[in-house]
């Protein structure tokens, strides 16, 4: 310890702790913090960035969701880079104990595309909660290890998203009528072979779930809850109508996806799909809005829940799902 640091009050030199951890962080943009002094916690509350091992420890905070957020930062690089990563696993991660945190995932990623290299590379994904207990997350870093870090200057926590416009701004949309899903120009009626081979449409449901209920946090919850969903249709509604071939509106920057799908009752009790014997049908919506910067912002929101029936008759009457519209605040 040098002179001046052995003359620092005990306050004075917690600030000073403080102040050089932020520092380092931000020369890794929060990645890698091995040997980074963390400054001591006051009155049990812990301050800096909390790292987690995954390949020493089996157990971590929320476990689902950061595996999740990590498929998400693939997600988004594949959409900005035309690739297709797939997670190999999760190294490691840095985590804000905030009631909304920020998380600084450092993952193995594979790309199947047999054109592609075979060799797994190192990515840096940082993916920030905008909202809680439902759906609105910020991918702002999405990397290969070895890129160039970012600009931007270093924020513990992003407040923010991908820049907005159109339809994609505001609110969500309620659910749509059976005879606006006719309207080709407006949706594209995802075939079940594509819905089956894109692996974000079942992300995007898994991520509405787990964000709405946050108790759904280990693998056995996961069993029990999110392995039970049966996705029954996929439309697609973007910007520009008039794309060819139409399925390559699924790779579109912005989108709203409407996901109908069984397995789940209501968005707090997860494990009740059945009433009165009949099988509980639900929807989701999910925007998807990635400006030039490569900000990847997704909300969403759980709406429906009639019987599979009774919602058959509701919607051929013109009626709404009143969940839906109970639900349309998202953050």
């Amino acid at each position: 310890m040098t002179t001046e640091e052995e003359s620092l009050s005990p306050g004075e030199e917690g600030y000073s702790v403080q102040r050089d951890f932020w520092r380092q962080a931000a020369k890794s943009d929060g990645f890698d913090l091995e040997n980074v002094k963390r400054p001591p916690g006051m009155n049990g509350v812990v301050i800096g960035l909390i790292p987690y091992y995954c390949q020493l420890y089996n157990r971590y905070p929320y476990r689902i969701l950061v595996d999740l957020f990590a498929k998400v930062g693939l997600h988004r690089y594949n959409l900005f880079k035309g690739t297709s990563f797939e997670v190999a696993a999760l190294i490691k991660f840095n985590m804000l104990q905030n009631y909304m945190s920020s998380f600084y995932m450092t993952l193995l990623a594979h790309d199947p595309d047999p054109a592609a290299s075979s060799l797994e590379k190192t990515f840096q994904v940082r993916v920030d909660e905008q909202d809680y207990g439902t759906l609105h997350i910020t991918c702002s870093i999405a990397r290969i290890k070895a890129e160039v870090s970012t600009e931007t200057p270093f924020i513990p926590h992003f407040q923010g998203g991908a820049r907005a416009y159109g339809i994609f701004k505001g609110e969500l949309p309620d659910w749509p009528s059976d005879d606006a899903f006719n309207d080709g120009k407006r949706f594209y009626l995802v075939k079940e072979s594509e819905w089956q081979s894109t692996d974000w449409i079942s992300m995007y449901l898994e991520l509405v779930i787990t964000t709405t209920d946050r108790s759904i946090t280990e693998t056995r919850q996961k069993t029990e809850v999110l392995s039970q969903l049966e996705i029954v249709k996929v439309a697609i509604e973007t910007a520009n109508e008039d794309v060819e071939p139409p399925n390559e509106r699924l790779k579109a920057k912005s989108a709203h996806v409407y996901i109908t799908f069984k397995g789940l009752a209501e968005p707090r009790a997860p494990r009740r799909v059945f009433e009165n014997g009949e099988h509980v049908e639900r929807q989701a919506i999910v925007r998807r809005v990635m400006d030039h910067t490569g900000y990847l912002t997704l909300k969403g929101k759980l709406c429906g829940g009639e019987y599979i029936k009774k919602r058959s008759l509701a919607l051929k009457s013109g009626e709404e799902s009143q969940d839906c519209k109970k639900q349309a605040r998202v953050g």
